[in-house]
C-alpha cells in the first residue's frame, strides 16, 4: 500500500472514530480551549473555535419543534435560558407541546411553519425579530419519516420527502445564513438527519437519499463557513420516542399517491412511532445515553452540547460505528491505486477540505463531557 492512500485511509478512519466517540461523551463545558489541538493531517489547523458559548438570551428557532426531538430541543434549550421559538406546519400540537414549559413564558413563541414555503421562511424571520430580535441559532428539525424505497417510490413520494428533508433545511440556510453575516455575531445552524444520513440500509430510500443529502449540505456550510461567524453542525439522531411514525397524515393532499405505494424485496419498515432504526430487545438501562428508543429531552441535552463545542457532527449511536466503518473503508479499498501514482500528481491537494482532518483532532481532544442527566 503507498503512502497517499494509506494517508486516506487513516483520515477516513478517523472520521468513523470521531463520530463513534459522539455517546460516550459528558457537560455543558464549551472546552473552547481545546479546540487548537494538533492537526490530524499536516498543514490543516485548527477546527473552527465554538460560536456559541451559552444560549442564555438567545433566540432559537426550532422548525417541527412542537413534538419529539424538537420539542425535546426546545425544552433544553429553554431550561438553559434561550428564547425559544417553536415551528411547525399546523397548530394542533401546539397546547400539548406549551404544557411542558410556563404558562404565558415571555421566553416562548410559535409559529405555524411549513418549511416548503419558501416565501413563508421569509415571513417567519421577519416575525421572529419583531418578536425576540435576530435569531442566533436555527435547528432545522422538522422532517418526515418517508418509508417508500428508492427504486418503487412515486415522483409525488421524491417530492415531499425531499421537499422537508432536504429542501425544508435549504431554504432556512438561505433565509438565515445572509442575515445571520451581515450581524456578525455568534450564530450556529443545526439540521436534523439520521442515521440513515450516513448508513444507508433501513429499506427507507427515499427518506434515506434525503438525509444523506441533508448531511452533505452541512459538510459544505462547515467548509464555507468555517472563517465565519456561524458554526454548523449535523446532527445524526438515532431511535427516538417521537411521533415520525404518523407522518403520512401531514402530507399535503397534492403530493398523496393515487394507489398505495408499492415496496421493494427486502425492504423493511420501521415501526410507527420511532425516529430510528428498527426496534431492539429490551435490555438493562446503563444510563439515559444508551435508552433505546431515546428520550427527546436526552437527545436536547447532547445537541446544546454539540453546539456550545461547534460539533460538526452530533452523533448519537455509536453502536453503529461497525457499518459507518465497513462504508469508509468500502470507499477506500476502491481507491487503491492499480498502477503508481505519477510523480506529478502526488502533491496535489487531495486533502481537499480540512474539516474533516480538523474535526478528528477537535473530537479527540473534547471527548471528556459532562451532559446533564446522562
Amino acid at each position: 500500500m503507498d503512502e497517499h492512500t494509506l494517508n486516506r485511509r487513516q483520515i477516513l478512519g478517523g472520521m468513523a472514530m470521531a463520530a463513534g466517540a459522539a455517546s460516550v461523551l459528558g457537560g455543558l463545558k464549551t472546552g473552547v480551549a481545546d479546540a487548537a489541538e494538533a492537526p490530524a493531517a499536516p498543514g490543516a489547523g485548527t477546527s473552527q473555535a465554538p460560536t456559541i458559548t451559552d444560549v442564555k438570551d438567545k433566540v432559537v428557532y426550532i422548525t417541527g419543534g412542537s413534538s419529539g426531538i424538537g420539542l425535546g430541543i426546545a425544552r433544553v434549550m429553554h431550561e438553559y435560558g434561550a428564547k425559544v421559538v417553536i415551528g411547525n406546519l399546523d397548530d394542533k400540537q401546539f397546547a400539548d407541546a406549551l404544557k411542558n414549559f410556563p404558562t404565558d413564558d415571555p421566553r416562548l413563541l410559535t409559529v405555524v411553519h411549513d418549511v416548503m414555503d419558501r416565501d413563508g421562511w421569509q415571513r417567519t424571520a421577519d416575525a421572529i425579530e419583531k418578536k425576540f430580535g435576530a435569531v442566533d441559532i436555527l435547528v432545522n428539525n422538522a422532517g418526515v419519516g418517508l418509508q417508500q424505497s428508492a427504486s418503487t417510490g412515486s415522483f409525488k413520494d421524491w417530492e415531499w420527502g425531499l421537499g422537508v428533508n432536504l429542501w425544508g433545511p435549504i431554504h432556512g440556510v438561505n433565509t438565515f445564513v445572509p442575515r445571520m453575516l451581515a450581524r456578525k455575531t455568534g450564530a450556529h445552524i443545526v439540521t436534523t438527519t439520521s442515521t440513515s444520513g450516513i448508513l444507508p440500509g433501513s429499506g427507507a430510500g427515499i427518506y434515506t437519499v434525503s438525509k444523506i443529502a441533508a448531511v452533505g449540505l452541512m459538510e459544505e456550510l462547515r467548509h464555507e463557513l468555517r472563517e465565519s461567524n456561524i458554526g454548523t453542525s449535523a446532527f445524526v439522531p438515532g431511535l427516538t420516542t417521537t411521533n415520525i411514525g404518523q407522518s403520512e397524515s401531514h402530507r399535503p393532499e397534492s403530493l398523496k399517491n393515487e394507489a398505495p405505494p408499492a415496496t421493494a424485496a427486502g425492504a423493511a419498515r420501521r415501526p410507527a412511532g420511532a425516529g430510528g432504526q428498527a426496534a431492539r430487545p429490551a435490555a438493562p438501562v446503563v444510563s439515559p445515553a444508551w435508552t433505546r428508543p431515546q428520550d427527546p429531552v436526552t437527545v436536547g441535552r447532547f445537541v446544546l452540547d454539540g453546539i456550545l463545542h461547534n460539533d460538526l457532527f452530533i452523533v448519537l449511536q455509536p453502536e453503529y460505528r461497525q457499518g459507518v466503518e465497513a462504508r469508509c473503508n468500502a470507499l477506500l479499498e476502491s481507491m487503491v491505486p492499480f498502477t503508481p501514482i505519477p510523480e506529478h500528481m502526488k502533491n496535489g491537494n487531495y486533502l481537499r477540505t480540512p474539516i474533516f482532518a480538523q474535526e478528528i483532532a477537535h473530537r479527540r481532544a473534547t471527548q471528556k463531557r459532562e451532559i446533564k442527566g446522562t
